[in-house]
């Protein structure tokens, strides 16, 4: 039984739409970008347009393309260009040019590597392999689905999942291991089915009918055939509809059911109208002819052989010709249509005396080879017998030759293997050197954390107890004496509140010694502390602090940790201390890679351009530009002061 397989692998695709609608939104962004938007604006319409141009013109997609990815490289914006290069990998397929298709993917995948987008290499991975299944690399295309179908099944995306095991059973099935084809082309049938995906069914059903097919199991085959077809008209795929009766009537003819069989050739007949394709209709017809002559339906032949050779004729296909004709002579012999017979039977012989030109031609060419080959060999036999003469005179100086030659070798190989050897021993050197360069960093970060370990001792058992002495020291002075002086009193008590302080500054510095790493959670602790002593320092101060939860595991070193910490610490010192703010707000959120952090007071303002700046906003500027960071202060008297830092390149 001839088995036709038709195979239909699915490419991973932003989306679908008709070209209708493609050129309504198509039209709709070229209006957007007359408006001349911003930089980013214009990169994203360039790449829309790249997507849907790709609809209903391919080289006008490829152009948009280019553009898209010439605004992306200078915005830096990764994301959008490794969007753009997978939709110039979709057009580059459409067209049939897998290597430019598989070029466009792989700067994606580099991309999305980079930015740890695993969903998007899983993506990237199957439309790979679908390129290497059409280039015939069955190895590398299995690998690149296996890889797609083990990120889908761990996340459990299941619609993915279904349609990369779809493509795994066509190429099992290519590689003829029919079980193995079965197994995965029916779970994705079960999964289409039980979730009405009645779409992807048209495609799926037909392929499963392939596999059956092929195993010679027609009445599973023929199932399948029709649940394809159902699945087409529900939707209107006019192609697989086409595709599936067709199918069928293969089946109906090698069981010797003419009658079903032209039934089905003609239902597949009008859906394959509906493609507007001449030579393929041509081509179709040509099969039903042959199908009517058969069962004797001669007229019926006559007018399909008579509409298929316009197109072979205008095509100069002679070899469809031959077979059109051929079919005619006997099509009008039945209907005793003498002069119809011996018209195609002279066109019969043109086409025939043209094909064994077309022959002659070919044989002539094989002959003239052969005969250019006869010769050859002829002048080498006497080239041959020349040799052997010279030969004879020559072999005594062969030995010779063929010692220097053994010589020459030996010594190639002696100096090969002292080269290796030397090779070998400088590499194994600078492996050592690597090593010990990597151990000495190490225990040099070692040394380094014993001694700030030490030193953070040292500050807490000495100056921190000494602090804690005097703070008792001057307690016990205040409660121990009436002190009848207020001056007196006032400057114990700043004196106790002063080591207090310097206490709790201390134990800050002492944790940003002992942590490696800072995560912006633990400044959030940090901070809240800090605050619930200002409030309990001065009443009536609303305080309101804000991050955003994705913010709360990003890491800082102890070095920007402590400075961002001090840098907030004095911001807020200063609302409370010279602008007399009611409401203060610390506001930490994420824009663009970048950490943003606000501290927004209702106090007094300033003129930053008129007065002399202390020693406190000092300090915020050296401590956020030494961590590579920005900070900027934006007061009046009338809306108090917002000072906004911005930290770079801290977002994954």
């Amino acid at each position: 039984m001839k088995k036709t397989l038709l195979l239909f692998f699915l490419v991973f695709l932003s989306q679908t739409v008709k070209s209708q609608n493609a050129q309504d939104i198509i039209d709709g962004l070229k209006k957007d970008l007359k408006a001349n938007p911003d930089a980013k604006k214009t990169a994203a319409i360039y790449s829309d347009l790249t997507w849907y141009y790709s609809k209903i013109a391919t080289d006008s997609a490829l152009n948009y393309g280019g553009k898209a990815i010439r605004e992306s490289q200078k915005l830096g914006d990764s994301t959008l260009l490794a969007q753009v290069y997978s939709d110039i990998g979709a057009v580059y397929f459409m067209k049939g040019d897998f290597q430019n298709s598989k070029t466009n993917y792989l700067s994606a995948y580099k991309i999305r590597k980079l930015r740890n987008d695993y969903r998007g290499l899983a993506k990237i991975n199957n439309n790979l392999a679908n390129i290497y299944e059409k280039t015939e690399q069955y190895k590398p295309a299995m690998a690149s689905f296996l890889e797609a179908l083990n990120y889908f099944e761990s996340t459990k995306d299941e619609k993915n999942s279904s349609i990369t095991k779809g493509n795994i059973g066509l190429i099992l099935l290519k590689l003829k291991n029919y079980p193995k084809a079965l197994q995965y082309i029916s779970d994705v049938v079960k999964y289409q089915e039980s979730n009405n995906f009645t779409d992807q069914l048209c495609v799926s059903c037909l392929n499963l009918g392939n596999v059956y097919l092929q195993m010679n199991d027609t009445l599973n085959a023929l199932n399948c055939y029709n649940k394809s077809v159902k699945a087409c008209t529900a939707v209107g795929n006019n192609k697989g509809i086409s595709s599936g009766f067709n199918n069928i009537a293969t089946i109906k003819t090698e069981q010797k059911k003419s009658k079903d069989a032209l039934a089905f050739f003609q239902k597949s007949k009008k859906a394959r109208e509906a493609l507007n394709s001449n030579l393929d209709k041509a081509n179709f017809d040509l099969n039903l002819a042959k199908e009517y002559i058969t069962a004797k339906k001669f007229t019926e032949a006559k007018k399909l052989l008579l509409s298929t050779k316009k197109v072979y004729e205008t095509g100069n296909l002679s070899d469809k010709l031959q077979i059109n004709y051929n079919s005619l002579v006997i099509v009008c012999s039945n209907l005793n249509q003498t002069d119809s017979v011996k018209y195609y039977v002279n066109k019969l012989a043109i086409v025939n005396e043209q094909l064994l030109v077309n022959n002659t031609v070919k044989q002539t060419a094989e002959l003239e080879t052969k005969y250019q080959t006869e010769k050859k060999e002829k002048l080498l036999q006497k080239s041959k017998a020349e040799i052997a003469i010279g030969e004879l005179k020559i072999k005594k100086k062969e030995t010779q030759f063929l010692i220097l030659g053994l010589i020459s070798i030996a010594l190639l190989i002696i100096i090969y293997l002292v080269y290796r050897q030397q090779h070998l021993k400088n590499k194994q050197q600078e492996q050592e050197f690597e090593l010990k360069s990597a151990i000495s960093k190490i225990e040099t970060q070692n040394k380094l954390q014993e001694q700030r370990l030490e030193i953070s001792r040292d500050l807490h058992d000495n100056i921190g107890s000494q602090l804690t002495f005097i703070i008792s020291s001057v307690d016990n002075i205040k409660y121990a004496f009436e002190i009848q002086n207020s001056k007196l009193d006032d400057k114990i008590s700043s004196i106790s509140n002063f080591a207090k302080s310097t206490i709790i500054e201390l134990r800050d510095t002492i944790w940003a010694m002992n942590s490696s790493e800072i995560a912006l959670e633990d400044l959030q602790t940090r901070i809240h502390n800090f605050i619930d002593k200002a409030k309990e320092a001065k009443e009536g101060i609303q305080f309101s602090f804000q991050i955003e939860d994705k913010l709360k595991d990003i890491k800082f070193t102890s070095i920007q940790g402590m400075n961002i910490y001090r840098t907030i610490q004095e911001a807020i010192n200063n609302s409370i201390k010279y602008a007399e703010a009611h409401n203060i707000k610390i506001d930490i959120k994420s824009k663009s890679h970048t950490v943003i952090i606000r501290i927004i007071d209702d106090g007094k303002g300033f003129d930053i351009g008129k007065i002399e700046l202390g020693n406190g906003i000092n300090n915020m500027k050296k401590r956020i530009h030494d961590i590579q960071g920005e900070i900027d202060f934006v007061t009046n008297d009338a809306k108090g002061t917002e000072i906004i830092i911005k930290l770079k390149n801290k977002m994954p």
